[in-house]
């Protein structure tokens, strides 16, 4: 009888999510006359970055062991791979960026900074940490290393480290906190709506200032905030006015074309933006999101093939880790390669263990058929510790098959509640999992 009004009561209260979703509208949110004049080759940020970087080359040759030059050129490289998407270009940073330290480590902390947020873009999380450690041991400029020390600790998850160093910065109300307080209230805490109000305020900060990187860098993701929190307009509309500043900002585009997937099922507008962007940008994440629409669209062996052609990509060394969460998925998933999964879920809590990578990890014992191992990772690393959809959504259905149906509703509601963020194949798999209880 318990497990009968269980039951009732969670088809209840999925049917009151459906209809408040349908309550929201059905509205249509993205508009083809709004991003079509956005699909335009274009490489004016690619030539101003390469006239940079070819006058400090000149004064590079001439003095070889000028140390600005070579940080400068280092610091081009890692601005021009987010034009570009060549993952050469980080490597090569790397090395200026290793050079340069060598001549200048025992007396300025910035080339540290730089190394550790190169790492960062390379998911080389503990090789980042040992970076900014040797930068806060120099001593100098210790503000910003104190700032990259959080960045890195939230990196890793460790929350304690984050917050401490959060703690330290004693301008409250600047630009440089509110942006981290927000992602330790989202990442840490779980909660959404007090991170945009944080968010808010570093736009207030800025949004009237002089750098253009800072302006697209805080709206941009202020719009990747809203649309996690289904507020689907607001997230379009701030994504239109980052392309309205720079056309080339590539990840809002992306993000208009998850919109019109996710939550206006408009496959076609999807695929034409990402088509675009696959020829302007070429990283691998485009073939990974065009897989999905095809899953979407009953396309089988068009989903294969990019499937394919994605893990070709990405297994290439100079990608290292930086794909990790979707090789697993892929290979958990899709392939059904169990013990393929477990070997990448077990290396990324070794690199970077976080609630989001223990997550894995207890998915991947669960297709393993080491089911106390994995409930055991899931309640002690997993629940209350992270928040992020796509580890709750693990959750629920590690309960499910464990047999916990209260816990597996609770996570199962969660996750359908981030719908839109997890995209209509996962949405679809979490009202067939509902059912179920």
């Amino acid at each position: 009888m318990k497990k009968y009004f269980a039951s009732i009561v969670t088809l209840i209260s999925l049917f009151i999510l459906y209809a408040c979703s349908l309550k929201k509208g059905n509205d249509k949110i993205v508009t083809a006359a709004d991003y079509k004049k956005y699909l335009r080759t274009s490489s004016n940020s690619l030539n101003k970055i390469d006239a940079e970087i070819q006058f400090w080359r000149s004064r590079f040759i001439k003095t070889p062991d000028d140390i600005i030059a070579r940080s400068k050129i280092a610091g081009l490289l890692c601005q021009r791979f987010q034009y570009s998407g060549n993952i050469r270009e980080i490597h090569e940073a790397d090395s200026l960026y290793q050079l340069a330290n060598h001549l200048n480590r025992s007396n300025n902390s910035s080339t540290f900074r730089s190394l550790a947020a190169n790492c960062i873009t390379q998911h080389k999380f503990l090789q980042a940490q040992l970076y900014i450690d040797s930068a806060l041991q120099l001593g100098d400029d210790k503000y910003l290393s104190t700032l990259m020390e959080f960045d890195v600790a939230m990196e890793l998850g460790n929350k304690i480290r984050a917050r401490r160093a959060l703690n330290t910065i004693s301008q409250k109300n600047s630009f440089e906190y509110y942006i981290r307080e927000a992602k330790y209230k989202d990442h840490a805490e779980g909660k959404l709506d007090e991170a945009i109000l944080l968010m808010e305020k570093a736009w207030n900060e800025v949004k009237n200032g002089n750098n253009p990187a800072t302006w697209l860098w805080t709206k941009s993701n202020l719009a990747d905030m809203y649309s996690h929190a289904n507020r689907f307009k607001e997230a379009y509309q701030a994504y239109l006015e980052v392309l309205d500043k720079d056309p080339e900002y590539y990840h809002a585009l992306k993000g208009i074309a998850w919109l019109a997937f996710s939550k206006d099922k408009n496959t076609g507008a999807a695929k034409e933006i990402l088509s675009f962007l696959k020829q302007q940008h070429p990283v691998p994440d485009y073939d990974l999101l065009l897989a999905e629409i095809a899953a979407y669209e009953n396309n089988e062996a068009e989903k294969k093939r990019l499937q394919e052609e994605f893990i070709t990509r990405v297994q290439h060394a100079m990608y290292g880790d930086m794909y990790n969460k979707y090789l697993f998925t892929l290979k958990s998933d899709e392939l059904k390669d169990a013990n393929a999964a477990l070997d990448i879920a077990s290396k990324e809590v070794r690199n970077r263990p976080t609630g989001e990578a223990f997550s894995w990890l207890a998915w991947a014992y669960l297709q393993n058929g080491r089911k106390e191992e994995a409930l055991k990772t899931a309640r002690v690393y997993v629940e209350n510790n992270c928040f992020e959809p796509d580890a709750v959504f693990l959750l629920g259905k590690i309960y499910l098959a464990t047999g916990d149906r209260k816990k597996a509703g609770r996570f199962l509601q969660e996750a359908y509640e981030s719908r839109y963020e997890l995209g209509p194949s996962a949405s679809e798999e979490i009202e067939q999992a509902l059912k179920q209880l």
